[in-house]
């Protein structure tokens, strides 16, 4: 009795010598009917099909995963080329757009954690992160009465340990400990009390008591590598951003930072000024890469990721690509 064959197959005359291929099909080279009138059947079609959208999907599999271009270069190069003659009012306006198009988020395992205001991203850990001797740091400057991100980044990270920092102590100090450690404080660029936007039944212009990140990190939360840090707080920012350069004071006193989600308010034309000049010493050092940005109302949410410092790269990227340079994390002070 001849074998069944299926019914693609069904033109092909059996008894001939037959081919099995390593995708564990019974191809035949004796055929019944011309290789054109078979190739152009219905069902001669409808296989060749399927086989291009297999080779497809595995060239687009394969292909993207064997790669070890250096696409944080490729991304820095991308967002320097179409931001770098705009002035401070263009580059305000344009820099959301210019961020998603040349994004390489694709490359890492990125998720994010939602409140109900909005979404803040964490790239998760490499094996190398979630080693025992490796502890993890999150901070949230500006809790704003909302802890709901917090709380699916503590299920997902059980591991990491959160500090919170608001000037508002209603609800905040009641909701924060329910994931980490809350300080009754505003965290900014400066020391001394200064007036700020702060949220109580809603939004009003108090005068707090402020403590620059630098001192906030040395005498609070006492860690060398925050792990991510997600900043709200109002304008306050402005007078912060170069705390967040390699030449500010935070680096100087040995802290580093690998993720950051910022919202940058939206600015006055000082304000522009000092966004402005931050971005270019940003650029210039090219110790962050900017992976996701969306504007509301005037202000920009972005988020970043320290490619260039050597712990870092290994807690949250790893070895996926060919890196030309590595910048070694500094000794704990």
């Amino acid at each position: 009795m001849e074998p069944r064959i299926p019914s693609i197959f069904s033109q092909f005359r059996l008894g001939a010598p037959q081919i099995h291929t390593k995708m564990g099909l019974l191809l035949p080279y004796q055929l019944k009917k011309s290789p054109a009138s078979l190739l152009f059947s219905k069902q001669g079609l409808l296989a060749v099909v399927y086989c291009l959208v297999f080779i497809y999907i595995c060239t687009l599999f394969f292909g993207s995963n064997k790669s070890r271009d250096n696409f944080f270069a490729e991304n820095h190069e991308c967002v320097n080329r179409k931001t770098e003659s705009l002035e401070f009012d263009e580059l305000y306006k344009r820099l959301p757009e210019v961020v998603n198009q040349c994004s390489v988020r694709g490359r890492l395992n990125i998720q994010g954690f939602t409140n109900t205001d909005e979404t803040k991203y964490h790239v998760m850990p490499t094996e190398y992160a979630l080693q025992p001797r490796h502890d993890c740091t999150i901070i949230s400057l500006g809790v704003g009465k909302d802890v709901e991100a917090e709380k699916q980044m503590l299920a997902a990270l059980p591991h990491c340990k959160f500090f919170g920092a608001d000037p508002v102590n209603d609800t905040n100090a009641d909701i924060y400990p329910e994931v980490g450690k809350f300080f009754n404080v505003a965290v900014g660029g400066s020391n001394g009390i200064m007036r700020a936007n702060v949220l109580e039944d809603q939004y009003k212009f108090k005068d707090v008591p402020y403590i620059d990140i630098a001192a906030f990190m040395r005498n609070l939360v006492k860690k060398t590598v925050v792990d991510q840090i997600m900043i709200d707080i109002e304008h306050a920012e402005y007078p912060m951003l170069p705390f967040l350069l390699k030449t500010g004071q935070m680096y100087k006193e040995g802290v580093t930072i690998c993720q950051i989600n910022i919202e940058v308010h939206n600015p006055s034309p000082e304000q522009k000024q000092e966004f402005y000049k931050y971005y270019h010493l940003m650029m210039a050092e090219n110790q962050y890469t900017m992976l996701t940005a969306s504007t509301i109302i005037g202000h920009i949410r972005l988020f970043m990721i320290n490619h260039a410092d050597e712990e870092c790269h290994q807690r949250y990227i790893g070895d996926i690509y060919d890196r030309p340079y590595t910048t070694t994390t500094q000794k704990p002070f």
